[in-house]
């Protein structure tokens, strides 16, 4: 399965053991780029939600443009009080409606998945003069929790090739150069955020088991992983804490 497509296939575990993110984080962001409550933010890729509501509950109206259905309809459902509306797609292939643009395009936790070749340029022509480009993502370190370790070992077994890869990239410079690099932004602002977070023994193994690299694997590998890894995950807290860093980027439209 396609990784950037499987998490649609787990779409309830995903809403139930995905973070959301630290209320000082949107705050930051509202205040660093003056954003009105009379824009429609774009958001994409919003999964089943986790940043959107964040601004929809500060009174923001809000286009997603999510490429899994199941994931669009339970945000579609979380939603029902606010402002929010979903296009059923991938950001390439987004047509909009009509002539849009916005001041303000945000995406949390998804915008490594889209097109290199594309995605930059798209916002770019989406964006008013001075438009924003916010990106964040949680970024949780390697933990010293021994029965953790041991699970990502045996998940990264099956990846060999890609974990040595990952493991020489410093990822939160990587992005600030991307940005740079583009050609189309500014990089006006960063933000590396640390919290804890306080998840119960359930939630967060359904969290292992929330990942693109888990649910690409076929069945048979799954099943094999999912049960290694609920032993190892027995012996845990009832609450596990970890540490988070939320890393912001807002780019400014050149």
């Amino acid at each position: 399965m396609d990784r950037r497509a499987s998490f649609n296939s787990a779409a309830t575990i995903y809403d139930e053991s995905r973070p959301s993110y630290p209320n000082e984080v949107i705050e930051w962001i509202i205040d660093k780029t003056k954003v009105s409550t009379e824009e429609k933010l774009l958001e994409i890729g919003p999964g089943t939600g986790q940043a959107t509501m964040k601004f929809a509950e500060r009174g923001y109206k809000i286009h997603c443009i999510e490429m899994g259905k199941n994931l669009a309809d339970l945000l579609v459902r979380k939603g029902e009080k606010y402002d929010i509306t979903v296009d059923i797609s991938s950001f390439e292939n987004w047509e909009p409606k009509g002539l849009f643009t916005t001041s303000f395009i945000f995406s949390a936790t998804a915008f490594h998945w889209i097109d290199q070749k594309v995605k930059y340029r798209k916002c770019y022509d989406l964006l008013k003069e001075n438009g924003y480009l916010v990106l964040l993502w949680n970024v949780a370190p390697e933990t010293e929790i021994e029965a953790v370790k041991k699970a990502y070992n045996l998940l990264w077994s099956y990846y060999p090739e890609r974990r040595a890869k990952e493991t020489k990239i410093d990822i939160k410079s990587d992005r600030k150069l991307e940005i740079v690099n583009s050609g189309f932004f500014d990089l006006e602002g960063y933000l590396d955020y640390k919290w804890k977070l306080a998840d119960t023994k359930e939630k967060f193994t359904k969290g292992f088991f929330s990942q693109s690299s888990y649910l690409a694997l076929d069945k048979e590998k799954q099943k094999e992983l999912s049960a290694k890894v609920e032993e190892l995950y027995e012996s845990l807290d009832d609450i596990v804490e970890t540490d988070v860093y939320t890393t912001v980027y807002i780019a400014k439209r050149k």
